[in-house]
C-alpha cells in the first residue's frame, strides 16, 4: 500500500497536523485506511467497538504513525459523546471524518426481524448523522474539513437493510455537500469501494452465495472491480481512498471510488472492453428518422446483450447506473424505441396523405421521447469519459471511444430529427 501511495504522489507529511477519525477501523477497509492516513502524517482516531482497534493502534505506532483507539459503539449517542470528549481532550479537533462502520445482516425482507433493520440503521446512518453534528461545527469554524460517507450497491437481494442504509448514506453525503457548498472549506464526498477483500465480505459471502445459487469460491471470485480478478485487496482500496481524501476538494459532492485514481496513474491493468467496435460504420447524416430509430434499436439490443453477459453484481451496477442516467431501464428503452419506430412510420404515412390532425397527434406523442433521447446521448458521452479513465491500451481505448461515439451520434441525430417537424 505504501508503495502504491508513493506512486500516486502522496508524500508522508501531506496530512501533517491533521486529525482523522475513522469509524469501524478495527479491520478491513477501515483498518487499512487508518494506516494510510497515519503514514501520510495524520493523527488517527480509531473508533471501533471491538478490541481489534487496540491492535490497529499498536500496528500504526509500530509503523511510526500516531494513533488513538477509543472503544466506541457508534449506534449509541452516549458512546459518541464519550468519543468526542476523548478526542477533543487528546487532539482538540477532528479534520477528517470517515463514517466507515457498518453491519451486514443477511436474509429475506419477509424474514428479517425489525430489530436487525433498526440495528443496521443505527450503525450506518444514525451514527453518521450524530458524528457530523458533533464534528462539523469545528470544521466550519476553522474553514477546513473532510467528511466522507461510504456507500455500496443499491437493491442487493438478501441484504436489504445494508443496501438501504448505504443508499441513505449516499443521499446524506450529497445533501450535506449541497448545503455546505464549496465556500465553507469543508469538502464532502461519498466513497464507493467496490467489492473489497475484507473479513466482513468473506463472512457475508458464506451466507449469500447459496442464496444466489453460487458457491463461496464463485462469489468471491467475481470480476466486478475494474482492473481486478475477484476481490480488490483492502490495501489497494485504502490507497485510492486516501488519495480521494487528500484531494477532497476535487471530489466535493461526488461519488468517488478507488479505481479512477489508480487507473489514472496507470496502476491498474484492464481486460478488453465489452463495447464492440463500430468505427467501420459510416454515420450517414442524411438518414431518415425511421432509419436512425432502427439503428438505435440495434444499439440498445447490443447494450442489453452486453449488460446481460456481465456477472450478477456488475450487471446490477450497470443497470442501476443506466436507469439513473437515462431515466428509464434498458428494457423500457427497447420498448420505447420500438414504439418510436412504429410512430415514425405512421407519421410518414400521415404526412404523405396530408392528415394534419394525425401528424399533430403523433408529434405530441413523440415530444416526451426527445428529452429522453438527450439523456441517452449524454449517457453514451459519459461512458466515453469512464473508459478514458479505465482503458490504458491506446488501440483498445480507440475502439471503445469509436463505438461509444457512434452510439452517441446516432442518438443525437435521431433526437434532432424527432424535434424537427416535417422531417421523417
Amino acid at each position: 500500500m505504501l508503495e502504491i501511495m508513493e506512486k500516486m504522489g502522496l508524500h508522508q507529511d501531506i496530512l501533517a497536523g491533521k486529525v482523522a477519525l475513522v469509524t469501524g477501523a478495527g479491520r478491513g477497509i477501515g483498518k487499512e485506511l487508518a494506516r494510510a492516513l497515519a503514514w501520510l502524517g495524520a493523527k488517527v482516531v480509531i473508533a471501533e467497538i471491538t478490541d481489534d482497534g487496540a491492535d490497529v493502534e499498536a500496528l500504526i505506532r509500530s509503523e511510526g504513525g500516531e494513533a488513538l483507539y477509543v472503544k466506541t459503539d457508534v449506534s449509541e449517542e452516549e458512546s459518541i459523546e464519550s468519543l468526542a470528549q476523548r478526542v477533543f481532550k487528546e487532539f482538540g479537533k477532528v479534520d477528517i471524518l470517515v463514517s466507515n462502520a457498518t453491519i451486514v445482516e443477511t436474509g429475506s425482507i419477509l424474514e428479517m426481524p425489525v430489530e436487525k433493520w433498526e440495528r443496521t440503521w443505527a450503525i450506518d446512518v444514525k451514527a453518521a448523522i450524530l458524528l457530523i453534528k458533533t464534528f462539523l461545527p469545528g470544521m466550519l469554524e476553522r474553514k477546513y474539513g473532510v467528511i466522507v460517507t461510504v456507500t455500496s450497491d443499491e437493491g442487493m437481494p438478501y441484504v436489504a437493510p445494508y443496501s438501504a442504509s448505504k443508499a441513505a448514506l449516499r443521499s446524506l453525503g450529497h445533501s450535506l455537500a449541497a448545503e455546505l457548498g464549496e465556500e465553507s472549506g469543508v469538502s464532502v464526498f461519498v466513497f464507493a469501494p467496490g467489492m473489497v477483500d475484507t473479513p466482513g465480505i468473506r463472512k457475508a459471502a458464506k451466507e449469500l452465495a447459496p442464496l444466489y445459487g453460487m458457491t463461496y469460491d464463485e462469489f468471491i471470485s467475481q470480476s466486478v472491480n475494474p482492473g481486478y480478478k475477484g476481490l480488490m485487496p483492502a490495501e489497494d482500496c485504502a490507497a485510492g481512498f486516501a488519495y480521494c481524501i487528500v484531494n477532497a476538494k476535487d471530489y466535493h459532492g461526488q461519488v468517488a471510488d478507488p479505481f479512477h485514481p489508480l487507473a489514472k496513474l496507470g496502476l491498474l491493468k484492464f481486460s478488453q472492453t465489452a463495447v464492440e467496435s463500430t468505427s467501420e460504420k459510416k454515420i450517414a447524416e442524411d438518414k431518415t428518422a425511421v432509419e436512425l430509430s432502427k439503428e438505435l434499436k440495434k444499439i440498445m439490443e447490443d447494450v442489453d446483450r452486453e449488460t446481460n453477459e456481465l456477472n450478477m453484481f456488475a450487471k446490477m451496477w450497470v443497470k442501476r447506473a443506466f436507469r439513473q442516467r437515462t431515466g428509464m431501464t434498458i428494457k423500457d428503452w427497447l420498448e420505447a424505441v420500438n414504439m418510436l419506430i412504429s410512430e415514425l412510420e405512421e407519421l410518414d404515412r400521415a404526412i404523405k396523405s396530408g392528415d394534419s390532425k394525425k401528424v399533430e397527434s403523433i408529434y405530441a406523442k413523440l415530444s416526451w421521447i426527445c428529452s429522453n433521447l438527450e439523456k441517452l446521448a449524454d449517457y453514451f458521452r459519459q461512458n466515453k469519459k469512464d473508459v478514458e479513465g479505465f482503458i490504458k491500451d491506446p488501440e483498445e481505448l480507440s475502439r471503445a471511444i469509436d463505438a461509444l461515439s457512434y452510439r452517441e451520434k446516432i442518438t443525437r441525430l435521431l433526437m434532432m430529427k424527432c424535434s424537427s417537424k416535417g422531417v421523417v
